[in-house]
């Protein structure tokens, strides 16, 4: 399966080095594509696109019927060396702000190269975005870094290549991590179009804004080692809830995948925790929740389960 590259795990990958590799990347190139986002932020880049000509922004409207520039979504190319001088260091700023976890604006989605001209890209990118749904299209926006971290884990490489394919090289930020994805040159490139999702990638997509915000609050528990905290993980964890154990309210997915991060992926078996959802879990005439359910498990049994659950595992991959 195609992936990405992991290029440092170091959060403080600083905005001097993002600013270095893209220059690296015109240089070797000639040609350096930024994805730029106005959606929380209005003409927030309009100073920026003040220095480029109006041929080198290619916007990308998403809704149908708007005019091209009525969108607030668009690649800046920039092909002079002068010119990153002068915008790339507030795109690298911008750029390394996704590393902050509680970031909920990522201006900059990433940033690479193609071979292919302006209106291929705009005609090949906007296809990309819509995609079918169980019963209807949906926008899909997969150039998100937000989402992006997780297609590997739910397409498969020729699905992959279809979105990201249009370009030679793609990097992009993440409060895990700063990626990159190249494509590959040693062997033939074969792409195959995501025309219809399946159950499991449609429930998988569902998943991830639920995901994002257990990874985010997961930084508030101590009782979590944040440096384990892994998004793909977690969407695996509310995914078997969902379709193994029948979790299905957002709330109850919310808190099934915070005790998973504070107890251990297994909770749910545990005897104590099993216990409990026996007696209050949609059993009584208040028909309690799931997060209402778990409350009943009281804080200072969280260290006794997690340690039985830790030897659960040693056992079994031992």
């Amino acid at each position: 399966m195609s992936s990405f590259y992991l290029v440092n795990e170091i959060k403080n990958y600083s905005t001097d080095k993002i600013f270095e590799d893209m220059s690296a990347l015109l240089d070797r190139t000639g040609r350096l594509l930024v994805l730029l986002d106005e959606t929380l932020e209005a003409d927030s880049f309009s100073e920026l696109k003040s220095c480029l000509k109006e041929e080198n922004i290619i916007y990308l409207p998403l809704a149908q019927g708007n005019k091209p520039k009525n969108t607030n979504l668009f690649f800046l190319e920039i092909k002079k060396k002068d010119v990153l001088e002068k915008v790339g260091k507030e795109i690298a700023k911008k750029i390394s702000n996704n590393f902050e976890v509680q970031n909920d604006k990522y201006l900059v989605h990433g940033f690479g190269t193609s071979v292919l001209e302006n209106n291929i890209i705009n005609e090949k990118f906007k296809s990309s975005v819509v995609v079918q749904d169980l019963n209807s299209k949906i926008l899909f926006r997969w150039y998100d870094p937000r989402v992006l971290n997780y297609l590997d884990q739910i397409f498969n490489e020729m699905e992959l290549n279809s979105l990201l394919g249009l370009f030679e090289i793609w990097n992009f930020v993440h409060p895990i991590g700063y990626f990159s994805w190249e494509k590959k040159q040693d062997k033939k490139f074969i792409s195959r179009k995501i025309n219809k999702l399946s159950h499991d990638q449609s429930l998988a997509l569902d998943l991830i804004e639920i995901s994002n915000l257990v990874f985010r609050s997961a930084f508030e528990y101590d009782e979590i080692d944040r440096d384990k905290l892994n998004p793909k993980n977690i969407l695996l964890n509310l995914f078997v809830a969902h379709e193994e154990y029948e979790v299905h309210k957002y709330s109850d997915l919310l808190s099934y995948g915070l005790y998973a991060e504070i107890l251990g992926r297994h909770f749910f078996i545990h005897p104590q925790v099993e216990n409990i959802l026996e007696q209050y879990w949609n059993k009584t005439e208040n028909e309690y929740d799931f997060n209402e359910a778990m409350n009943f498990l009281h804080k200072d049994q969280w260290v006794l389960i997690k340690n039985d659950l830790n030897d659960l595992e040693s056992i079994t991959h031992g």
